[in-house]
């Protein structure tokens, strides 16, 4: 979760605003014959495929044309890379300002291990110098995308940079947090001498910030220790102060170093943050929930505002139960602390842009669909914005900081294989229905006034 303008030059990809943003137009043609393929004498003869062209000719669409990556590099992508084993490639054109697209179908049946046999054959033959991608266009037919080393991996900030940010949002969230919890340290900072802080506010203000910050620490590990797991790195997070009502910050922007290798290691990596932040928030708004109801209180709040979340109404109701008959109601802060966990994490789960949520949905279902859930999300957001403060800050941090794309995974087209991520990851994508969504109370008042008269 993730100012803008250094976040944002971490690749140039996202500055192009990956592939399928501008996907070149397929330039298919007619009486294609098929190439000979040259193979190491390390290699095993391929079987020729019963659909393949025949070999009296070794060309394709657009091999003509002026090409941004050599002639000489191309023709020894076409005889050593591609094959009749990995990608049989129909046409190339031109991506961007150095790239080059091929298009045609995957042979095989897992896009996998022909990435894995494309990936090894070009470093065998061209080393370092360049890099590919296999990916889906905007018209779902595959690709392999070829860019120089240098372009894959500009704009990267460097470690000084990155620590420094990630220091100035921990600070700047500290303070939000010390706000939140009652201390007003960020008007102690800009009028210290009209602004007193005491002793007790620090103390009655530690329980409930130490197990905020728990929770997001917990969210973080989740994704640290996934991406350890799957082979991925990650950037140092940017926790994003809020300075928004109860919550100290809206969670951290976890920026990918480079690319995931595919959308199996990219929904390990997304979902297991919120999944480890969602635990940790839910055991402590449990204990909160426990402590209220023996009593333990030290903060009172207006009981109206459980309403402002289905799970926290429903679970308040089973807790409290005719304390809440009553205006106000006091309760234990570590249940504001845990609440506040859940929000940040359902707004963390949301499936648009950079955010978790947008990064679980397009390892499950893939790139268009989560360019449709992102757009159809955002206007949601947008719309309810009018009436929701939340939704406005939201929505303005998602444009800003987190509109996406998501980088693409080296290679994009074979789905996850593991069905209990994929039901974790969708179950995450809820979590915003569960906790941001409000309980009707006035439509289940209605249902019981129908239900009272009909008798």
């Amino acid at each position: 979760m993730h100012a803008s303008s250094s976040l944002h030059a971490t690749t140039c990809l996202k500055r192009c605003n990956y592939f399928n943003t501008h996907p070149p137009k397929c330039a298919w043609f007619s009486n294609a014959r098929c190439r000979p393929k040259l193979r190491s004498s390390t290699e095993p003869q391929q079987d020729k495929p019963s659909d393949a062209p025949s070999t009296s000719q070794s060309s394709f669409a657009g091999e003509d044309k002026q090409l941004q990556i050599s002639k000489e590099v191309i023709e020894r992508l076409k005889f050593t890379v591609f094959g009749f084993d990995t990608f049989w490639v129909t046409s190339v054109e031109n991506y961007k300002a150095d790239g080059v697209v091929f298009k045609g179908n995957v042979r095989g049946k897992d896009p996998q291990i022909s990435y894995q046999k494309l990936s090894a054959r070009l470093k065998t033959e061209l080393g370092d110098d360049y890099r590919l991608f296999m990916l889906d266009d905007a018209e779902g037919k595959p690709t392999v995308v070829v860019l120089p080393k240098d372009s894959a991996n500009e704009g990267t900030i460097s470690r000084l940079t990155e620590v420094w940010l990630a220091v100035l949002f921990a600070v700047l969230s500290v303070v939000t947090t010390a706000n939140a919890n009652g201390i007003p340290l960020f008007q102690f900072l800009v009028e210290p001498t009209l602004t007193e802080i005491s002793a007790q506010d620090f103390a009655d203000a530690a329980v409930p910030a130490l197990a905020f910050w728990f929770i997001l620490g917990a969210h973080e590990w989740g994704h640290q220790w996934a991406a350890k797991r799957s082979g991925v790195e990650l950037f140092l997070p940017f926790i994003v102060p809020s300075g928004f009502g109860f919550l100290g910050a809206f969670g951290g922007i976890t920026r990918i170093r480079g690319f995931a290798p595919c959308r199996s290691a990219l929904l390990d990596v997304a979902a297991t943050g919120p999944l480890v932040g969602t635990a940790a928030a839910g055991s402590i708004a449990l204990l909160g929930f426990i402590l209220s109801s023996a009593g333990l209180t030290d903060v009172t709040i207006d009981s109206p505002s459980f309403s402002d979340s289905f799970i926290m109404a429903v679970a308040a109701q089973a807790f409290l139960g005719e304390k809440l008959l009553q205006p106000e109601v006091q309760i234990n802060s570590l249940l504001v602390a845990g609440w506040a966990g859940l929000v940040v994490n359902a707004l963390n789960c949301i499936p648009a842009g950079e955010l978790d949520g947008g990064r679980i949905s397009l390892s499950i279902w893939g790139r268009r669909t989560y360019n449709t859930l992102g757009t159809a999300t955002t206007i949601v957001l947008a719309a309810t914005s009018l009436a929701s403060s939340l939704s406005f800050y939201w929505l303005g941090l998602l444009l800003f900081l987190q509109r996406g794309p998501v980088l693409p995974c080296s290679e994009e087209l074979s789905e996850p294989k593991d069905e209990g991520a994929v039901t974790v990851g969708i179950a995450l994508l809820l979590l915003p229905l569960m906790v941001l969504a409000p309980f009707p109370t006035e439509i289940l008042n209605a249902l019981e006034e129908i239900s009272q008269a009909s008798f």
